[in-house]
């Protein structure tokens, strides 16, 4: 069911007006521009302990405040929405980091290794038309806990009135298990999931609200639909201290190649030899600008010096 509210539909319709990039070390530079894809991992195995969690307990708070000022026919469906928030973060919702900075001390601590690290600057306008192929959403990252509240109200506030006239119409907002302990009525319909809509709304708004602590990294995000474990481009890989499962998305299709803007190195022992280097992989897969003085590959401008 679509939503009502302009806010909610702005926060996910937003389009990037600047290259994005997306910050990563030799390996993932060589993954990405040998294989054409980006990995988008799973929002529980990200380097924020809180993703989702953030949005939940938001949610959580929220729908206690409209608890307490409920009538009683409508606590129910207050109750069955915030029990149906419970355990959402186990979904298998990835996501993919990007940044509006292209040249960003903190992310090439954060994100490349000791002596090197790049910034592959994607054309925001193939990136969108990627997502969009995927059916998944682009969108900035909302860090001021105010604007987070706002979204959060109207997003628990428009399901309640979807959930009102569900029920108005003759569904019932009975779990599973009630549904085997209470004999339905005659011709009711159930709702499901219980709770209604607030499980799947919140997979799409729970990765872009963000702890302030993470505002430098001025960050976009792909965002993908719950993905089926043996899904052909859902995968694992080894992470630091555990399996790490993740969708391959694909950056380019036979009518709309890959197409880079730049490619910004970081701070490096070696800048002569690793430009180069880079710019001969984009020759090799063709993804050069037909610039024979390899302009395209940028060095970074700040002076840290990590060796």
């Amino acid at each position: 069911m679509p939503l009502k509210s302009k806010l909610l539909n702005d926060a996910l319709s937003q389009i990037p007006e600047k290259t994005l990039y997306h910050y990563t070390n030799q390996l993932g530079l060589l993954g990405i521009i040998g294989n054409q894809e980006i990995w988008a991992t799973h929002t529980q195995y990200l380097n924020d302990s809180k993703e989702y969690r953030h949005a939940t307990e938001l949610v959580s708070m929220i729908i206690d405040q409209r608890i307490e000022s409920a009538e009683v026919g409508d606590r129910l469906i207050w109750d069955d929405m915030k029990h149906s928030i419970q355990g959402i973060e186990s979904m298998n919702v990835c996501v993919c980091s990007f940044s509006e900075e292209r040249d960003s001390l903190y992310q090439w601590r954060a994100y490349g290794d000791s002596t090197s690290g790049y910034a592959i600057g994607f054309n925001s306008t193939h990136l969108a038309a990627m997502v969009k192929h995927e059916d998944f959403h682009l969108a900035p990252c909302i860090y001021e806990v105010q604007e987070q509240a706002a979204i959060l109200h109207a997003l628990v506030d428009e399901v309640f009135e979807q959930n009102v006239a569900r029920v108005r119409d003759g569904e019932l907002l009975y779990s599973t298990a009630e549904q085997q302990k209470f004999p339905l009525p005659s011709g009711a319909k159930i709702l499901s999931p219980r709770g209604g809509s607030l499980n799947a709304y919140l997979h799409r708004y729970a990765p872009i609200l963000k702890d302030a602590a993470f505002k430098e990294e001025r960050e976009w995000r792909v965002i993908s639909r719950p993905q089926m474990c043996g899904g052909d481009r859902y995968a694992y890989r080894a992470g630091r201290s555990m399996i790490t499962p993740y969708y391959r998305l694909a950056l380019s299709i036979p009518e709309k190649p890959m197409k880079i803007d730049e490619i910004v190195e970081g701070p490096t022992p070696h800048i002569e030899q690793s430009r180069h280097s880079v710019f001969s992989l984009l020759l090799r897969m063709d993804l050069h600008e037909h610039d024979p003085f390899g302009t395209q590959v940028k060095c970074s401008a700040i002076p840290y010096r990590n060796w």
